[in-house]
This record gives C-alpha cells, sequence and structure tokens, in this order.
C-alpha cells in the first residue's frame, strides 16, 4: 500500500534534509539498514529483520564502504517505512526514533561528504593563476601550477568539510542530551553592553536545554591561539550573560590540555553560578546526562573518532603522496597506506 502523505512526510525526516541544489537524499535501502543498526544497538536482533542488512548492520559503523551497501537489495520506500515501523522509529516517544534520528543524520551527512569529495572540482586557472607571482621561480613552473592547483583543492574541501563539521556535531550533541542549538536570532541569552544593559541582541547557544534552564558551550579544546583570535572576550562574556538570562552556564571541552586560558574559562563559569568539565569528565558529563540510550550513541558514534584522532595527533604530520587520475585521487603514505576517492566522470562546477 502506498504510503499516505503523512507517512511520506515522516519518513523524510530519516531520508532527507536541505532541499533545491542542496537536498541529500539516502536511498530506501539505507533507511533499511540504518532501521537494523539502531535497534540492534538498542535492543538486539528481532525476527523481523532482514538477514542480508542484519549481517551488514552486525559491522563496526565506520567499517561500512559504500560497495558494501551497494551491494544490499534494493527497497522501496513503503518497505522501510514498514522497517521504522517493526523498530518504533514512528513513536516519536520511542527512544528508538530519537536514535535513529540521530544516527541517520550522521549518516547523511557523511553521505554527503563522500559526494563532495567525489565531485569537488579542481580550481580553474583564472581561481589561481595570480597567485603564482609569489612563488614563480621557485621551482618549475609546471610543479608550482599543481602545487597551487592542489593545495586549492585542499582548502575547498576543508572548508566545506568545516561547514558539514558545524552542521553535525553541536545539533547531534544537543539533541542526545535533550535539548537543542539554538541561533542568535532566537536565542535567550542577550548580550550586556558597556552599561551593564541587555540588548536585543542574542548570543548563539550550541545547546539550550530549556527543562533545566541550562545552557552548554561545547568546545573541543581551549588553547593559547583563541586570544589571538580575538575571541576569547566573547568566550568570557557568555557565562555571564547566561547566569543573567536566568540560566546556568556549563562548559564542555573534550582536550584536556592545561593552557591559562582555559583556566580562566573555567573559572569565570564557576563565578557565574555554572561549572565545566574538562576531557574524560566532558565525555562523562554528556553520557550521563543523555541517559543510558542516547548515552550509548555518543559513546559509539561520536567518541571515539574524535578521542582517535586526538590520541594520534602530532604536530608534524606523516608524508603523503598525492595522485588524481580521471576516475579517482589516491592519497597514499610511504608506508603503503591507501585512501581511494572514486571522482565521478562530471565534477561540479
Amino acid at each position: 500500500m502506498p504510503l499516505s502523505r503523512q507517512q511520506r512526510q515522516f519518513y523524510k525526516s530519516f531520508s532527507q534534509h536541505g532541499g533545491g541544489n542542496a537536498l541529500v537524499e539516502i536511498k530506501p535501502k539505507d533507511v533499511t539498514l540504518l532501521t537494523h543498526i539502531a535497534y540492534l544497538d538498542l535492543h538486539g536482533s528481532a525476527e523481523w529483520f532482514d538477514a542480508r542488512f542484519k549481517n551488514l548492520a552486525e559491522k563496526n559503523f565506520y567499517d561500512i564502504s559504500p560497495s558494501m551497501i551497494d551491494s544490499l537489495p534494493e527497497k522501496s520506500e513503503e518497505e522501510a517505512f514498514r522497517y521504522l515501523q517493526l523498530s518504533g522509529a514512528t513513536d516519536i516517544e520511542n527512544i528508538m526514533y530519537l536514535y535513529m534520528k540521530n544516527l541517520s543524520e550522521l549518516y547523511r551527512r557523511r553521505f554527503k561528504f563522500y559526494n563532495i569529495l567525489k565531485t569537488q572540482p579542481f580550481p580553474s586557472t583564472e581561481q589561481i593563476g595570480l597567485r603564482c607571482l609569489l612563488e614563480y621561480g621557485n621551482c618549475s613552473d609546471q610543479l608550482l601550477i599543481s602545487w597551487m592547483t592542489w593545495r586549492k583543492l585542499i582548502y575547498d574541501i576543508d572548508n566545506r568539510s568545516a561547514q558539514e563539521t558545524g552542521y553535525l556535531f553541536e545539533p547531534i550533541l544537543a539533541s542526545c542530551l535533550g535539548g537543542e542549538s539554538v541561533s542568535h536570532k532566537n536565542s535567550p541569552v542577550k548580550r550586556i553592553d558597556d552599561n551593564g544593559n541587555t540588548t536585543n541582541e542574542g548570543r548563539q547557544i550550541d545547546c539550550f536545554i530549556e527543562d533545566a534552564n541550562e545552557v552548554y558551550e561545547l568546545k573541543l579544546r581551549v588553547t593559547i591561539a583563541a586570544s589571538g583570535q580575538g575571541r576569547f572576550s566573547e568566550e568570557m562574556s557568555f557565562p555571564y550573560e547566561a547566569r543573567r538570562a536566568g540560566l546556568t552556564p556549563i562548559l564542555v571541552v573534550f582536550d584536556s590540555t592545561p593552557s591559562p586560558l582555559l583556566e580562566r574559562l573555567k573559572e569565570k563559569y564557576i563565578a557565574e553560578g555554572g561549572r565545566a568539565v574538562i576531557g574524560e569528565d566532558a565525555w562523562n558529563e554528556l553520557t550521563n546526562k543523555a541517559g543510558s540510550e542516547m548515552g550509548k550513541y555518543i559513546l559509539k558514534y561520536i567518541k571515539p573518532p574524535i578521542s582517535k584522532m586526538e590520541e594520534i595527533h602530532n604536530q608534524i604530520p606523516m608524508g603523503l603522496n598525492l595522485a588524481a587520475a580521471q576516475d579517482s585521487l589516491s592519497i597514499s603514505s610511504n608506508d603503503g597506506q591507501t585512501y581511494i576517492i572514486p571522482r565521478a566522470t562530471e565534477v561540479e562546477s
């Protein structure tokens, strides 16, 4: 039976986001796979599972490759919706709904960025040609234009990576905590002017939990570099402005590396009636606040990649070799590790 208009709209909350040229939509078989993964995480196996999807769902989420997903049988939207119903995800009061919502958001953002990697174009000479004036003569002409071309491509990809991460990281954590990210336009925290008066200008909030009157500031790290960016006074004023709004400010910093600015920021939050949690305490704060089910989501999908990157980060990165072919980009290291990115025949303009 075809989905009703309401069912189709509800289904889209898992399968797509954006609109127009920015529309991101995953296939019904992707939604089916995510439903199996989410249900396995929360409840274990079920008799309604499709064995082909169950076998893949049992793998580590980050080890599931696009080719593995491509090999799964196609499903219709009606079939995918039926799996959502069987799992309990169509009941917004069921924890499966929230778990599945966040898992599909993570999946769609990864899906979108995979397509960015496949389609982001190399720059044209018109975009980068003038930059040769700064380095011309330092090496061969062919090497210089290749160097400028690669670094512009990498810059463009990294820019889009930062943008997509911004849409993903804070909103997902806020959702897991039972709150939401709030833009400056709708924020209950208002800026205070130099005379101590409340203005109409709001402050962006990483996570606002209205029922608890709490606002969370989520940061990967606080280093001495923050002062050079002219943003530290902004960081210091936020807990004061939150307290003036009748809210408890909570600072969450995942990297425990000590710094004088971090100490000052911690003291400020505490002085304004809030608190600060750093390093492993930060993860404990989030998982405890999220509860057992969504805490499991944070520990399985958010913490491991971030912790692993922090663990192996070196000041000087390993040497890389970059190669481009008509149908792929290849990133490799001297010890034989490779990362192959397939390239679409027609890339983005």
